[in-house]
């Protein structure tokens, strides 16, 4: 479900599978509209999340999508590198 068989984080396949995602990438122009509308579905999702779920909870969710943007962000900038 989250790991490829490799055993690696598969977070592009996540990605390219998921609607929203396809949607906005439909047309291949991703447009300020389209950035502001993906930002405000995260933050309804986050405000969601916080009605639900304990501050423990909440800690390690934080703790989650943090450490998941690191290695997004690690990625990209490997994958930029490598391009050189």
């Amino acid at each position: 479900m989250f790991f490829n068989e490799n055993g690696i984080l598969s977070l592009d396949e996540m990605v390219e599978n998921n609607a929203s995602f396809k949607n906005i990438m439909e047309d291949g122009v991703v447009t300020e509209e389209e950035i502001k509308a993906q930002s405000d579905k995260v933050v309804a999702l986050l405000r969601d999340i916080e009605a639900k779920y304990s501050e423990e909870q909440l800690a390690e969710i934080k703790d989650l999508l943090v450490e998941s943007s690191v290695l997004y962000a690690i990625y990209n900038y490997y994958s930029i590198q490598n391009i050189r």
